[in-house]
Formats: structure tokens, sequence, C-alpha cells
């Protein structure tokens, strides 16, 4: 077989992957702009929303990528006291839906609760929410990238005298780039598609104006439209961060690979790299479990009640995972040709990142509905609503994995794969033996990221499950909605423990699947 058939064979799947992944946008897309909403009702929204969308995504986004960026470079390349709890710490935020986070800082900061002194509201209070929520995201991307660098760049700055500081913003940053605009990508997007945070906080975002066209306006004209604006911005963004990536190489000069050098700092330095990193812990998770645990125990909540609830979550969440997994890394794959085939596979299969989950469900259930009018499938029974659910966490998800994966398959340099073709290893035995183990933090920042993303996920699961089917984020919904928070309180809290354990598991995974670490 020539080299080019295997080529041909990745393309073909990530082609198809990335049309499973993309086709439920894809019809909300076209039925968008086959119905015509109400003009001057679009008009009054569409401003407001996307000023909104566009404020929340440089000034929260903005924070996050700094936040993760800079912590992911103090807890790798850096010594300070903490240091070995904190790299899994920092990952906390990322178990606890954004809404969740909003739910607690309203009670801990409005009227009534213990810090109302410093009240977090309106626009200035959701940006910093989401900075807080979101920066996870460019954290673990950025930490897997560090954690896949050569040590050759760095040793020879550090041989050079350059500064701690120095190294970060003239080596280290640039060299992991393509992960801290991965995550810092993951993380714009989920601003922008965000619906409850916004919504709390009263900031019209084109997330939170797709439901008031739905629901308030009675407009699925409009909802469709606004919908479709998210899901075409989500394309242009990821085109303008992949221009901006440009075509410059980020693999590490040596294949040495030995133990990352650790700096260490002035006495100051170091328990001010404490200090940060401690608040973005204490101020993303620790303090919100606190407050979510005195409210289950002030009403003596029933957890034994939730165990089915718990258990359906975590079912549904690995299973989603595995799926979008497989499908991400497929396209990902296809996406190293660096050819138009290979880009708009990987672009198509991150479109629907930006459209909220319930906007994609609508998108499944409208395919569902011509494929039961052409006679494919019957009603809508037990196992087709779970499989269009699993369906729908792919089409959401598919970025949250194929990002990072993308960004850590980059960092492979075409030497070493020539090398391996030239010693005769088939193209299995270069993905398996080369390419795999290249790209493995990666591979497990983003199998975290969808499997707590999945976890969390609400709209779409309301829309999609089975009768009576509940995870612990519909039965945390069903109490906020009936205004009953203090209820709220215990599947809010299990949502964000039961995303604790992959998040220690996947990030100290992180650091033992360096390249050569064992070698």
């Amino acid at each position: 077989m020539s080299a080019a058939a295997p080529r041909a064979i990745v393309k073909t799947l990530g082609i198809g992957a990335a049309l499973i992944c993309a086709a439920p946008a894809l019809a909300v897309v076209v039925l968008a702009f086959t119905r015509a909403p109400d003009t001057a009702l679009a008009a009054t929204l569409f401003s407001d929303a996307v000023a909104g969308t566009l404020g929340l995504m440089l000034v929260g986004g903005g924070g996050a990528i700094v936040f993760g960026a800079a912590a992911a470079w103090l807890v790798t390349l850096c010594a300070f006291p903490g240091r070995s709890a904190l790299e899994w710490m920092l990952a906390l935020p990322l178990a606890a839906p954004l809404y969740v986070l909003a739910y607690a800082y309203a009670g801990l900061t409005w009227p009534g609760g213990p810090f109302a002194s410093f009240p977090i509201t309106g626009f200035w209070g959701a940006a910093f929410l989401y900075a807080l929520g979101a920066y996870p995201y460019v954290y673990l991307a950025a930490r897997a990238s560090y954690a896949s660098s050569s040590v050759c760049a760095l040793e020879a700055a550090r041989t050079l005298g350059a500064s701690p500081i120095a190294l970060f913003t003239r080596i280290a940053a640039p060299l992991a780039w393509p992960g801290i605009a991965a995550g810092g990508a993951l993380a714009m997007m989920e601003i922008a598609a965000d619906y409850g945070a916004a919504q709390h906080f009263g900031v019209t975002t084109l997330g939170t104006a797709v439901f008031r066209a739905w629901y308030d306006y009675a407009s699925p004209e409009l909802a469709l439209r606004l919908a479709a604006l998210l899901v075409l911005g989500a394309v242009a963004f990821l085109m303008i961060e992949r221009w901006a990536r440009g075509r410059r190489g980020y693999a590490g000069g040596s294949a040495r690979w030995r133990p990352l050098p650790r700096y260490t700092l002035s006495p100051f330095a170091r328990w001010g790299a404490f200090a940060f990193c401690a608040a973005l812990v204490t101020l993303g998770a620790l303090l919100p479990i606190a407050w979510f645990a005195r409210g289950a125990l002030f009403i003596d909540a029933d957890f034994t009640a939730l165990a089915g609830p718990l258990f359906t979550s975590l079912t549904l969440a690995a299973g989603g995972a595995a799926l979008t997994l497989i499908l991400a890394f497929i396209v990902a794959a296809a996406a190293r040709a660096r050819d138009a085939s290979g880009r708009a596979a990987l672009f198509a299969a991150n479109s629907g990142y930006a459209a909220p989950g319930a906007v994609i469900a609508l998108g499944a259930i409208s395919l569902i509905a011509l494929a039961r009018e052409a006679g494919f499938v019957g009603g809508m029974g037990f196992a087709l609503s779970i499989g269009a659910l699993l369906w729908a966490y792919a089409a959401r998800f598919a970025a949250a994995g194929a990002q990072p994966i993308e960004a850590g398959l980059e960092r492979l340099s075409s030497g070493v794969d020539n090398a391996a073709r030239t010693l005769g290893a088939s193209a299995w035995r270069r993905l398996t033996g080369v390419d795999l183990p290249i790209a493995a933090p990666s591979a497990l920042a983003a199998a975290l990221i969808v499997f707590v993303e999945i976890l969390k996920e609400l709209p779409a699961t309301l829309i999609l499950r089975p009768f009576d089917f509940d995870t612990l984020a519909v039965r945390a919904y069903s109490y906020a909605s009936d205004e009953r928070l203090q209820q709220a309180a215990a599947p809010a809290l299990l949502i964000t423990l039961a995303g604790v354990l992959p998040i220690v598991f996947f990030t100290r995974a992180v650091t033992k699947a360096r390249a050569g670490a064992h070698a």
C-alpha cells in the first residue's frame, strides 16, 4: 500500500466524523435562513446580545487566558510551597458548572450573604465569574504543552541567564502557544454559549437572547437566527485563532526527553506564586463548594435519593466522552494533513461548541424527525433518546476534545514521523508508537474536559433524555426553577464533587504521561 493510501483513509474518516459532529449545528443554520424572523424584534435583541457576548468574551476570556497560562507555568516549571497539591487543585473549578458558580456567588455576596459588602453583579460580576470558571480550560491545555516541551530550549535560556519571567514570556509561552490558544478558544466559546450565569447576572448575550426569543417572545424563527449567529461566529472565531497561530512550527528542537527543570524562586516570589495559585483554587472551587456543603447540611439533604441521578450522570458522561474523544481524535488526525479537507473537517467538528446545548438538541431532533418521515427510524423510544443524547454531546463538545488533541499532535515534528516511516514503521505503528505517546498529555486533558463538561450539561439533557431519566444537573435545575435553592445545593454539590475524582486522576496522569518520562 502506498504512503498516500493511509492518509486518504484518515482524511475520509475525518470528514465522516466531522459531519457526524456538525450535522445538528448545520441543521440549525439551514433552518434559520429559511425562516424569516420579525425584523424590529431582531434588531432590538441583536445589538445588545452581540455587545454583551463580545464584551464577556474579551474580559472574561482574557482573564481566563492570563490566569490559566500563568498558573500552568508556575506549577510545571517553578518550585514553590504546595506546588504538588496545587497542580491538580487548580483544575477543580472545571468541575462546577458556570450557572452553579453563579448561584454560589449570589448567595455569598448578595444581600444576606457573608460577603454582602462586595456584591458580584452585572457585567463585571459575570466577567469575573467567567474568568474563574473558564481558566482551567487554558490551564490544562497549557500545562500539557509545557509538559510536552523539550528541555533543550529551556536549558539554553537558563544557561544564558534568563530570568523566570523572561523564560516564560520569550521561550516557554511561545513554544506552548498552540495549547494556550486552544484553551483560550475553548474558554471564549464556552462563554459565548453560556446561558445560566449570564441570565443570572442580568447580562444580555446571544445565549440568553436565544432563550428569550424562544420562550418570552414565542419566536422560534428569531431563536434559530440568533443560534445560527452563534454557530457561524464560532467558525469565524476559530478561523481567526488559526490565522493568528499562523504557519509557525512548535515542535521541540531535540528528541531528548528529560525531566523538566524547575526554577528555584526567591522567597518572596515563592510565596507570591503560592498565593496566586491558592487564590484561584479558593475563589474558583473551595469557597463555592463550602457554600454548597453548608446549604446541603442546613436542610439535612437526603443524599441517598440522589444515587440514581448520580449513576445516570456518570454513565452518560463516560459514554458521551468515549464517543466524543473517538470522533475528536479522528478529526484531529485528519487536520494534521494541513490541507483544505483537514482544516474544513476541524472547523466543522468545532462549529457546535459555541451553540447552547438546547440548540444542538433541537438540531438533532429535526434530523431525527426527517429520518422518521423517511421511514429510517421509528418513535423516540428509550434507545433512540439515549443515542440522540450521546450524539448531541459529541456535537456539542467535539471542540473540547479536538482542540487539545490537535494542539498536541502539532508538536510532533515532521522529522520524527519521516524517520519512523524510513525505518519501515507502518501507519498504524507510527500512530500507536509515535503520535499517541507524544499527544498523550493533550489527550488526557481533552478526556478530562469532555467528561466533566458532559457531567455538567443541562439544556440538551432536559430536551433529549427519556422520561423520568434525571441527571444531577436536571435535578438541580428542577429545584432551582421551583425557587428551592437550598434543595438545589445537594445535587449542585454532587455535580462538583463527581468531577473532582477524574480531575485528580487525569491531572496527575498528565505529569506521568510526558513522553520519555520513564525511559
